[in-house]
């Protein structure tokens, strides 16, 4: 019964996580170098032209700070890249063991637990609440996604446990539908949000 039930797990789950991994996987975006410095304070005989100049280097200032700001930003949404890899790896090591060993159920506890603590990354980022300006839109719909991957994962697990005691779960039968349909939105709430960053 426990190798029926296991039946399930991870070849089409990690499949499912390997689609955010693709979503964003060009976001290490760097600032542009600076190229001028801000104008010295100038005297009350400052010529137009030399206020135009000063008008220009605040420009580019504030969108130095911008660029950075999204640097930061999609940083911290390629720690969910980061978490999908491990995830994809403690799954990896999961399916062998569960071949190797089913038995040993406290070595499948101690794996499903690895492969518990990946969400943490996608919690922490459905926690951000100040995104950079123009990417306020894309990032709640982000959010919103990360929050829904770290809840699936959860449940996921719990079925996990669940399989390897021959005990059944109430999302048994539906985890792999609802898996497919968070990893999609989250791969496609990514690309909103860096195609928005790119902007």
């Amino acid at each position: 019964m426990f190798k029926n039930k296991l039946r399930i797990i991870p070849a089409v789950l990690a499949a499912m996580a390997l689609t955010a991994l693709t979503a964003c996987g060009g976001s290490d975006s760097k600032p542009a170098d600076a190229t001028t410095t801000a104008a010295e304070t100038t005297t009350e005989a400052t010529t137009e032209a030399e206020k135009e100049e000063t008008t220009e280097t605040a420009k580019e200032t504030e969108a130095e700070a911008a660029s950075s700001d999204n640097s930061d930003y999609l940083a911290q949404v390629d720690t969910m890249n980061k978490a999908a890899e491990e995830f994809i790896t403690v799954s990896m090591e999961f399916m062998q063991l569960a071949q190797s060993d089913p038995e040993n159920t406290d070595a499948l506890a101690e794996s499903i637990e690895k492969t518990r603590a990946t969400k943490q990354a996608f919690v922490d980022f459905a926690a951000i609440d100040t995104p950079p300006e123009g990417l306020e839109e894309p990032h709640a719909r982000l959010a919103k996604a990360a929050g829904e991957y770290a809840d699936t994962l959860e449940v996921y697990c719990d079925v996990l446990l669940a399989s390897i005691n021959g005990e059944d779960h109430e999302a048994m039968n539906t985890i792999q539908e609802d898996w497919t349909n968070v990893a999609t939105e989250l791969s496609e709430a990514m690309a909103a949000v860096e195609e928005a960053a790119a902007k």
